[in-house]
């Protein structure tokens, strides 16, 4: 059986190159298969937070005016509450995108938050419309 390992930059586009070349240099070794970056796959999978569920499925996303490449992830209000202010927050929000639409594409963005669900109501979108949003397809 093949063990799997994947090699990641934490979205960082100037660590990629070193990652393609970490995973080029380990091919060769029996028994193992190394993955550059991690991989999208979609956004159909739940998380616990404390005492809730979180259907990532559901959750909106809207640009950040002020701040280029920059998303909020908008919550439903009892998951925005139980969510930890500061850097765990953030490291989960950036966790959700890169498992959803992969390592190289969240790349692009610069920022990434969540936000309560009174965040502009006009520029809300579902989270599945992400990757077209950032790639800047309709």
């Amino acid at each position: 059986k093949t063990r799997e390992v994947i090699i990641t930059a934490f979205s960082n586009p100037e660590l990629f190159p070193i990652v393609h070349e970490i995973v080029k240099q380990l091919k060769d070794i029996d028994g193992w298969s190394f993955i550059a970056l991690k991989q999208p796959r979609g956004f159909s999978f739940k998380i616990s937070i404390g005492d809730k569920q979180l259907d990532v499925k559901n959750l909106l996303f809207t640009p950040i005016p002020n701040i280029p490449n920059g998303i909020q992830l908008v919550a439903p209000d009892d998951i925005a509450k139980s969510l930890s202010k500061g850097e765990d927050s953030e490291e989960l929000a950036w966790l959700i995108v890169e498992t959803g639409i992969g390592e190289k594409l969240t790349g692009k963005l610069e920022h990434i938050e969540f936000a309560n669900s009174d965040a502009t109501e006009k520029h809300k979108r579902p989270i599945s419309e992400l990757k077209n949003y950032i790639e800047g397809t309709p």
